[in-house]
């Protein structure tokens, strides 16, 4: 037998009281002599040996009474034989701290994340100086990847703050297993224990990774704090893909209203470079998500910060949005003729306000102005000479796009620039008619050509298609790179497209001109061509999210491309050299980058703003769907889990069942139970034994 509070043993001292009182209360007998016993009145009779032995069994009642109370109080117990860390010189314990923004939502008397700080403290408490603490939080710092004394693992505790990021249970188990694998002999062999303090929001377990290690013995700590409503801004696009100068831009944001109650009229506003440009109200009802429009007159062109807010209360952090755009002063297209310029093209975009179009012959070609250019057409040309081959490969590859139109006889004119940039080539001349095939809408390329209109009716509706007499089919070599934007019935492909780097290459299989197909005067000419610039002039990205890991490129201008070029990112006062990586003559990467908080971010070299970056937090966070107990106990039943296990208790009594749960096969209750049954029997004796 052991006690949890040896100290209360001290109280023993209290059996000399019943002690004291036998010894105080004991008589002695003495001899009265009477001339006539008959005159006394009837008494009951009893020897000396009787008195004696009742005495006796009162005191030792009162001695297993004060006996049972002091154990009781002293929290006796039997050491379990059967616990997963039982016999060892010491404990390996990781405390796992949920530090994401839910937990700074109040719960019964602070804010959760104080409580869980608060209950690892008294977990700490629980466990010898020997022992050996691990820390866990969600920012995953290198310096808690390491072993604590129970001081050190204390002064941690109390340094964690609040961090935008989150991660899942099978991350923070494979944490542990990585540095208890890395740990020394005398601990690989021993068990684990982890302590996982969080609110438990359903995104933790949502892992289909999660193991579990028989070394390990993993307790839940749940956390829950009362239902809250939370409306938030889930994602934002352009209805267009190209915001012109002085045109009107519609901007669509989805809302979610994660709350259980209904909403209305909550305030979204807009601001565009810090002036507000629009307001609306939205109402939501409950778990319902909406995608509201907002509309507003562009400037001129250039770059524009944009931002979006929404009044919510308690959760902040995700009711604002911030975003980056370009307003394009003019799409710049050059077309490369053979001889003479190509009709259609000149009168498709001649004629459009917001295209600047160049028609250039090939003895003419602006070789030091090529990368300006947002569009080249390769108009039928019949030669392409070695040097501008190469500036049409760098063109591409620091992000342009290429139309090819092939001449009359392209076998073996664009081989060796197309083996460059790995794209289909040319076969041979095949003269049989045929009509195009229907069009892949599922394609990318489609998404905004055509309506989603498909219904029975218009299944069975004959399409008018172009017709091609005679083409050059593109053979594909390399499947990954290239997908058939356009093919015959038969499969065989008519236009094509090919990434290279950052760039495109659109490729088609006949010359824009009557003798080869109607396509020129064909209604689908139009959404084709203009599906091209907008793959050229569309934005990549309107933002980031904050822990994606996602690589950010950025073109260098070409008169410092070749000196050293070091960038830097600044918000405000806030400067830093992010990781980074030179991908061409041209273009760098950045990659690894640990955004510090959300807003819009400046990409430099040197004093010269090569990018803006929006930033925005991962809306993960905002749904606030917690597991409760009773569910966290079905979930570790589903997933047959014997190492796994829930703790429930206060704070101050942490510490104390943990011991129990560890060591003990708890005796309290039956130490109560024998002292109300020793005072029973002293009280019957005292009755009834007269």
């Amino acid at each position: 037998m052991e006690f949890l509070y040896p100290n209360i043993l001290f109280a023993l001292v209290a059996v000399a009281i019943p002690i004291a009182v036998h010894l105080f209360n004991f008589r002695k007998y003495k001899k009265i002599y009477f001339s006539n016993v008959d005159m006394l009145q009837s008494i009951h009779k009893k020897t000396k040996k009787q008195s004696e032995l009742k005495h006796l069994l009162i005191l030792l009642l009162r001695i297993l009474t004060v006996i049972a109370l002091v154990f009781a109080f002293a929290q006796a117990y039997f050491p379990n034989k059967d616990s997963l860390i039982n016999d060892q010189e010491k404990q390996w314990v990781s405390i796992y701290v949920d530090n994401s923004f839910s937990m700074t939502q109040k719960g019964e008397e602070s804010s959760l994340l104080e409580e869980a700080k608060s209950k690892a403290l008294n977990i700490l408490e629980s466990y010898k100086t020997q022992d050996r603490f691990h820390l866990i939080t969600n920012d995953l710092q290198a310096k808690h990847h390491r072993w604590y004394n129970k001081m050190e693992m204390e002064q941690n505790i109390l340094q964690i703050k609040a961090v935008f990021l989150q991660q899942d249970l099978a991350q923070i188990l494979q944490r542990e297993k990585m540095l208890r694998e890395e740990g020394s002999d005398d601990q690989s062999s021993q068990k684990a224990l982890l302590y996982v303090l969080s609110d438990f929001q359903k995104t933790l377990l949502q892992s289909a990774d999660i193991q579990e290690d028989t070394s390990l013995l993993c307790r839940f700590l749940p956390l829950q704090n009362t239902p809250i409503n939370n409306i938030y801004i889930d994602s934002i696009w352009f209805q267009n893909q190209i915001q012109l100068p002085h045109g009107i831009s519609k901007l669509m944001i989805r809302v979610v209203n994660n709350g259980s109650e209904d909403l209305s009229a909550i305030p979204l506003r807009l601001f565009i470079n810090e002036e507000q440009k629009a307001l609306v109200s939205v109402s939501l009802a409950s778990k319902e998500s909406k995608n509201v429009e907002m509309s507003f007159s562009n400037g001129e062109g250039g770059v524009y910060n944009g931002k979006l807010m929404i009044d919510d209360y308690p959760i902040i952090f995700d009711d604002h949005y911030y975003f980056t755009f370009l307003i394009r002063d003019k799409i710049k297209i050059a077309n490369i003729n053979q001889e003479n310029t190509n009709t259609y093209l000149q009168h498709l975009f001649q004629q459009d306000s917001s295209i600047s179009y160049q028609s250039f012959s090939i003895q003419n070609i602006p070789y030091t102005h090529l990368q300006q250019y947002d569009f080249i057409i390769l108009n039928e040309l019949e030669e392409l000479g070695s040097g501008f081959q190469q500036e049409l490969v760098q063109y591409v590859k620091r992000g342009g796009l290429i139309l090819n139109v092939p001449c009359a006889s392209p076998k073996g004119v664009y081989d060796l620039f197309f083996k460059e940039l790995g794209v289909p080539f040319y076969a041979s001349l095949d003269t049989n008619t045929t009509i195009f095939a229907s069009i892949n809408k599922d394609l990318a390329f489609f998404g905004q050509v055509f309506e989603n209109t498909s219904t029975e009716n218009n299944k069975n509706e004959k399409r008018d298609l172009p017709i091609v007499k005679k083409f050059y089919p593109l053979k594909n070599t390399n499947q990954d790179n290239s997908v058939a934007l356009l093919q015959t019935r038969g499969g065989k492909t008519l236009l094509s497209q090919s990434s290279f780097e950052q760039g495109q290459i659109f490729q088609m299989a006949f010359p824009l001109n009557l003798s080869y197909t109607n396509l020129p005067e064909h209604a689908l000419f139009v959404p084709v061509l203009y599906q091209m610039l907008l793959q050229a002039t569309a934005q990549k990205s309107l933002y980031q999210v904050i822990g994606s890991s996602a690589m950010i490129s950025v073109a260098i201008p070409q008169d410092v491309s070749n000196k050293e070029v070091v960038l830097s990112l600044q918000k405000e006062k806030n400067q830093w050299i992010p990781q980074q990586h030179r991908k061409s003559s041209y273009q760098w990467q950045i990659f690894d980058v640990q955004w510090p908080e959300d807003g819009v971010f400046e990409l430099k070299l040197d004093d010269i703003v090569l990018k803006n970056i929006a930033v925005n937090y991962d809306r993960i966070e905002s749904d606030f769907s917690l597991y409760s107990a009773k569910e966290l106990r079905e979930w570790i039943a589903q997933k047959s889990f014997k190492y796994f296990q829930i703790i429930q208790t206060q704070n101050q009594k942490i510490g104390t069942q943990i011991i129990q749960e560890d060591h003990v096969t708890k005796l309290w209750k039956w130490l109560v139970f024998f002292a109300i049954i020793f005072i029973f029997v002293e009280t019957l004796i005292l009755r009834l034994w007269k």
